[in-house]
């Protein structure tokens, strides 16, 4: 698995991705094992600020410990599907962290976000860059884990493509109650408030509030966005009913765009 893409705050520009030619003495931030290809320097994409929650504060360097999951951001369209279990973390000036990949199971296809998945390989990361958000999983045997979305969690659902760049386009949601493989999951659909760059809050009432993602519906899900419930004391702008604020660097451009 190679994952090339950290985020990073700073709206003005994008960095360039890191030089491979070994004139540096900077360590790229993703490292496999010497007998494993040694290609992975990651680009950085800069990443709009959100309205009022510092999502990076989520991921410093010492919120990282030993068995923890967490997911990573992917290289296709740059959204956080890939997940890894941390072996150790050194936080400090020259953060490390030993990680070991999740594999889907039974297939071991990459991007799919919900299911079961095992451990598997062991890369070294050097940057909290490459980091989204710490991943609520459920363990089920030493080295097996088990991820859907969790009752308050907000999701992306695939919802086709922009007609005018042909990247990915997402309906995001807040699911309303935890997966059960007889039930399903219900979810209300959010949407985005208009004056703001990435709050969102629900987007229908009454008997069309609550939908239901079904078994044999899971393959829609994308990917879990970092969120969280902003207060009404935070702007007086802020819609009646619950509103939740959305990490940008789970967002697609075009929708903080728009």
């Amino acid at each position: 698995m190679q994952l090339q893409l950290a985020k990073r705050k700073g709206k003005d520009q994008r960095a360039a991705q890191s030089s491979s030619s070994g004139d540096s003495d900077e360590p790229s931030e993703l490292e496999v094992p010497e007998e494993e290809p040694d290609s992975y320097h990651s680009g950085q994409m800069a990443v709009e600020d959100s309205d009022f929650y510092n999502f990076d504060a989520d991921r410093m360097e010492k919120c990282f410990k030993r068995g923890q999951v967490w997911a990573l951001y992917g290289d296709d369209d740059g959204m956080p599907r890939h997940y890894a279990l941390v072996e150790t973390a050194s936080p400090g000036r020259q953060f490390r962290a030993q990680i070991r990949w999740l594999e889907h199971q039974p297939d071991g296809k990459e991007g799919k976000p919900c299911g079961a998945f095992k451990v598997g390989r062991e890369v070294t990361v050097h940057s909290v860059n490459v980091f989204s958000h710490l991943v609520a999983c459920e363990r089920v045997a030493r080295e097996a884990y088990r991820v859907y979305p969790k009752k308050g969690s907000v999701w992306a659902l695939h919802a086709g493509e922009y007609a005018d760049t042909g990247r990915p386009k997402y309906d995001f949601v807040v699911f309303l109650s935890g997966y059960s493989e007889v039930h399903g999951i219900s979810f209300g659909y959010l949407e985005k408030v208009e004056g703001f760059r990435s709050i969102f809050a629900r987007r229908e009432i009454g008997v069309r509030a609550v939908q239901y993602l079904r078994e044999g519906d899971v393959g829609l899900l994308s990917h879990q966005t970092p969120a969280r419930k902003v207060s009404k004391g935070e702007a007086s702008t802020l819609p009646r009913g619950d509103c939740w604020e959305l990490d940008p660097a789970s967002l697609p451009a075009e929708l903080l765009h728009a």
